[in-house]
């Protein structure tokens, strides 16, 4: 007998088991097909991002501006949502498709007596700046400092590959050049100013510290302004807001395979729960039959005038509810207040339900005909109010 009752219980185990078992088996396989499907990959980054520790990236210099205290942040957003405070620098590495609005825009921001420090191999859709072909890219060329900030007499290299110059203006102020013409300067507008470099590889992390580089930029944007921004809203980058925007795809997509997961757990032990249906004995004195046999009750009796009088007291608590109508007020102050809310037509019926209620009172009897248009006309006025 014990042999038998512990082969019984084991069968029990075993059927028992095998639904979990098998349950378990497909959240799992759910999980890792998932995860093989939806593997993280390394993106392919655009070049000089603040963010990227690649070669082309310019991770390098926006680390040392931040260790040196400056108040840097990558900008991720359209220049109209700069701030309108001064002193601010935006930095701009060889951005892309800007349109003349957007000129227009930082510009007006930069008059406010901000810079904009743009680092671009050719910036002909600029119209602040004039552009010739010296005809000689990549070359590495002596370059001579014109400004202060750079010792006049210090021997400068550096690798330029555009074969593009700056044509020099009455209101230019050049900062550096090689021997085929000048590769950067400064240009006043209004309380700002904007600076060009026809350099941008200069800042990359495989580049910034090969010949003179690093010190033909960094006195430039050692300035310490107010506030600097690297822009990379043009680089593709947008602020997203909300909470999910801080989180990758595929770690959002995982959380989405374990909800299903709980949901089709959830379901499987919830089978044996069907619809739940209400005892008929719970509804009954609030359902039809209560007002059928209320009516009938009134009827019987012939209670029309006692009828009417609770349909007048609903009507006025709804006009009290809804407008602040006092509960005595005369017909003539209930319809100056429903002229103010309601059309024409909607106050007619007022006023035709008012006057039933008042040859109703006025009257001894009340007919099954004249009860029935009353109350038809207090169920568009219920309606009405009930709806606002």
């Amino acid at each position: 007998m014990n042999k038998l009752n512990r082969l019984s219980e084991l069968n029990k185990i075993s059927k028992l088991s095998k639904p979990h078992f098998i349950l378990g088996f497909c959240i799992i396989a759910f999980f890792i097909f998932g995860l093989v499907l939806l593997k993280p990959d390394v993106p392919d980054q655009p070049p000089y991002l603040s963010s990227s520790a690649e070669p082309a990236g310019v991770k390098a210099l926006f680390t040392l501006m931040q260790e040196k205290g400056t108040p840097i942040k990558a900008w991720k957003q359209p220049w109209r949502s700069l701030p309108n405070s001064s002193g601010q620098t935006l930095v701009l590495i060889e951005p892309r498709r800007i349109g003349l609005d957007e000129q227009g825009e930082i510009m007006d921001w930069v008059s406010q007596g901000n810079e904009v420090m743009l680092f671009a191999s050719n910036p002909a859709e600029w119209e602040l700046f004039q552009l010739e072909d010296s005809g000689r890219p990549n070359t590495v060329s002596a370059i001579s400092a014109q400004q202060k900030l750079i010792p006049t007499n210090a021997k400068l290299t550096g690798e330029v590959s555009t074969a593009y110059r700056l044509l020099q203006e009455a209101d230019m102020e050049p900062l550096l050049q090689d021997t085929f013409g000048l590769i950067a300067a400064r240009i006043p507008v209004e309380a700002g100013s904007v600076t060009i470099f026809l350099t941008p590889e200069w800042l990359r992390n495989d580049t910034i510290l090969r010949e003179s580089h690093f010190a033909m930029i960094w006195p430039y944007l050692s300035e310490q302004p107010a506030a600097l921004w690297f822009d990379e809203y043009h680089h593709g980058f947008v602020d997203k807001p909300g909470v999910l925007a801080a989180y990758p795809v595929w770690l959002l997509a995982v959380l989405l395979q374990v909800v299903i997961g709980v949901l089709l757990w959830l379901w499987w032990k919830a089978v044996r729960f069907g619809p739940a249906y209400t005892p008929r004995a719970w509804t009954v004195r609030r359902g039809d039959e209560t007002l059928i046999a209320a009516a009938g009750w009134y009827e019987n009796r012939q209670l029309a005038h006692e009828a009417l009088e609770h349909q007048t007291r609903y009507v006025r608590g709804l006009l009290r509810e809804r407008w602040g109508v006092l509960l005595d007020a005369n017909d003539q102050q209930v319809l100056a207040v429903a002229r103010l809310h309601w059309s024409k037509e909607h106050t007619n019926a007022l006023a035709a339900l008012l006057q039933s209620w008042r040859q109703v009172q006025q009257s001894p009897t009340c007919s099954k005909k004249r009860f029935l248009e009353t109350s038809r006309k207090a169920d568009v006025i219920i309606q009405k109010l009930e709806g606002e």
